[in-house]
């Protein structure tokens, strides 16, 4: 096996069935690389804390080589490639958010001025309004060289890129599916103009579809290679209030754009306002609060160094409540007295760790 840049054996380690963002980061500051973990014994690898025999025998076991090669193959045939934690143009914000992704697939270009971004989000269904009001943040934003994170769905997030890239500045595209699957499809050409003048990023191989699921594990990308987080409009059950939760969690700004008191839009930012979100009125309220966190970034960047050990959080009231009988979305709100959102966030980050899975039907059981 000859892996001269440690892509294919990044790659495959994420692959082995049980290895969340945690384990996988706890095994590489254990050997050093990757490609170290595939040449450890079985007695080296049952030494590390918290990883299952099971998962210790799966890493040996590994035989899925050929398939990786085959996924790095369409990667480059995209124009695409793999940036890992330890590259100079990693985004370093991401190294140490909880559950930092090991590796980016990226179309496009990653760059230093990136680091002071905003992300703006919203829903699908978007109004008039939030449409305008979208687009005018995104390019007011760029025109001052804001980067603008969104995750390229319909509704707000179509409208911040559109807006971002109006006046040639760059935007960065979250994805919920492989960089080679176009979701959806009506953004085929600013998919192409986002790689031009920015980036597409996943965490997702090649040739993942862009199932429910996969988002909001996105959504915290979206939030952590932000400054901030701008929810222009959204119900209490939008995706885009787990990502301002996240945004909170990894330390971010929130914002709140309001909108008509009886428009169901209106909800989801009105809360996060009620609970001591910014309110934006336009685009300087936005620069007023991000401008001192640019200097802090940076000094916690320079603490722990481009390869440094990033957070590692594994305790969670909900692991309680969890067994190896499936328990429905609905009961572990009632049972655990969170809000929908905050539980739908965590349930999200444990299922990173891998210590648990969801199951159809929006089930959830603990990992074996």
């Amino acid at each position: 096996m000859t892996d001269p840049f440690n892509r294919l054996t990044w790659i495959a380690l994420r692959a082995v069935p049980g290895i969340g963002v945690i384990s996988f980061q706890r095994l590489v500051q254990r050997f050093g690389q990757p490609e170290a973990v595939f040449q450890a014994s079985y007695a080296e690898l049952a030494s590390i804390p918290k990883l299952s025999p099971k998962i210790a025998q799966a890493i040996l076991n590994f035989r899925a080589w050929s398939e990786i090669d085959r996924q790095l193959k369409r990667l480059a045939d995209l124009g695409g490639q793999v940036v890992t934690q330890t590259d100079e143009n990693f985004p370093p914000a991401l190294r140490h958010i909880p559950y930092p992704p090991p590796f980016l697939y990226v179309k496009g270009t990653l760059e230093p001025q990136d680091q002071v971004a905003v992300a703006v989000v919203g829903t699908r269904k978007l109004s008039h309004y939030g449409k305008r009001v979208s687009y005018r943040l995104g390019r007011e934003l760029s025109l001052k060289g804001v980067t603008v994170v969104s995750g390229l769905a319909r509704g707000i997030d179509t409208a911040a890129h559109q807006g971002s890239l109006e006046n040639g500045g760059r935007t960065l595209a979250v994805l919920g599916c492989g960089l080679d699957i176009v979701y959806p499809p009506e953004n085929k050409e600013l998919y192409r103009r986002i790689s031009e003048q920015g980036a597409l990023i996943s965490e997702f191989p090649p040739g993942t579809p862009p199932e429910a699921k996969n988002f909001p594990i996105r959504n915290r990308l979206i939030s952590g290679l932000a400054l901030g987080v701008v929810v222009v409009e959204a119900g209490l059950r939008s995706g885009a209030l787990i990502t301002a939760q996240m945004a909170l969690d990894q330390g971010r700004e929130v914002f709140g754009v309001p909108g008509p008191i009886d428009a169901p839009g209106s909800l989801g930012p009105h809360r996060l306002i009620q609970e001591g979100a910014k309110l934006v009125q336009n685009v300087d309220d936005i620069l007023s609060e991000i401008s001192g966190m640019v200097p802090r970034l940076e000094h916690t960047a320079n603490l722990a160094g481009p390869g440094g050990p990033a957070p590692l959080r594994v305790e969670d009231p909900l692991v309680a409540l969890l067994s190896s009988e499936p328990q429905q979305i609905e009961e572990l709100i009632m049972a655990s007295g969170m809000a929908a959102s905050e539980v739908m966030t965590r349930l999200t980050m444990l299922e990173l760790q891998g210590l648990i899975r969801e199951l159809p039907g929006k089930c959830y059981v603990l990992a074996e």
